[in-house]
């Protein structure tokens, strides 16, 4: 399975997330730095998941991930496969899918992956958000393909079932003193955290120049060092580069951003719905009893 960090959904304080703070006592292990941030943390905190502190999604508060439904993000660059590099692309969709996950609301983003222009792998990502505009990762849907054929599904979660734990993907408040945070816990007990790496950085890629760029390490527990991403204030994810423990050596970089036309949208939401209704199929341990999603009004 991938890990919730792995997800090209994309991530990730000087001040108290919602809920209890918790100190982790899950050590790091103690990577030497490639250099950008002067280490791995030895330790991360985790904010405890309550459905009561969590309100509508599209009303996107956070800055750095933003949840409007219809804004679609393209990344193109290059991931190895075996030991060819080829061409690489993702494409994320805020669709205005929601359902209920754990008790919370949690909108979903599609991604369409292709590697040398075919498609390779389709999924699902549900974020929640807090009152105080974290954004969590509630849960997961992964379907790879080869030869444009479906061929199994690598990734299935839905909040705290099955061992899975939620997490923050996103703080709504970061700064260079925020400490690392906790992303998530699939059901096969793979984690995932991250640290700030570095804020107010001037990045430019083919789509646009940002002055205002948060970069974030992201890995699982135990192997941080697994990328960086850059997202620029009201944006989102501009930048994703390989580190260390990257195990495809997944390199993008935004291209285009827009806001998808009715049409478009509609396009991209019944995709979603025509994944979840192969999911009670694939994997009915996860969805199969599941609360059904709807599109926003």
């Amino acid at each position: 399975m991938t890990t919730p960090a792995g997800t090209t959904a994309g991530v990730r304080r000087g001040r108290r997330l919602v809920g209890a703070m918790l100190s982790v006592g899950l050590l790091l292990a103690a990577c030497a730095d490639a250099g950008g941030s002067g280490g791995v943390p030895a330790e991360f905190e985790r904010t405890a998941f309550d459905p009561v502190d969590f309100v509508d999604p599209t009303t996107s508060t956070n800055r750095w991930h933003p949840l409007r439904p219809g804004l679609q993000w393209t990344r193109q660059g290059t991931t190895e496969v075996g030991e060819r590099v080829v061409p690489h692309q993702v494409v994320s969709t805020m669709t205005d899918v929601v359902r209920e996950i754990d008790g919370a609301p949690a909108i979903a983003m599609l991604d369409l992956n292709t590697d040398a222009g075919e498609l390779v792998q389709v999924s699902v990502d549900y974020f929640g958000l807090d009152r105080d505009g974290n954004v969590w990762l509630l849960g997961s849907y992964t379907e790879d393909y080869s030869g444009g054929e479906y061929t199994d599904t690598s990734d299935a979660w839905l909040g705290g079932a099955e061992g899975a734990e939620p997490g923050i993907l996103m703080p709504g408040d970061v700064g260079a003193d925020t400490p690392a945070w906790f992303i998530g816990r699939e059901p096969d007990g793979k984690a995932s955290a991250a640290e700030v790496v570095e804020t107010g950085r001037q990045e430019c890629v083919e789509f646009a120049c940002y002055d205002d760029v948060l970069v974030v390490r992201e890995g699982e527990v135990g192997a941080l060092d697994n990328e960086f991403k850059y997202y620029a204030a009201e944006v989102g994810q501009i930048l994703n580069s390989p580190r260390r423990y990257s195990r495809h050596q997944d390199d993008e970089s935004l291209v285009n951003l827009t806001e998808l036309s009715d049409a478009g949208l509609d396009e991209m939401s019944s995709e979603v719905l025509r994944l979840e209704e192969h999911a009670r199929e694939t994997v009915p341990e996860v969805f199969g009893a599941a609360p059904p999603s709807s599109r926003v009004p």
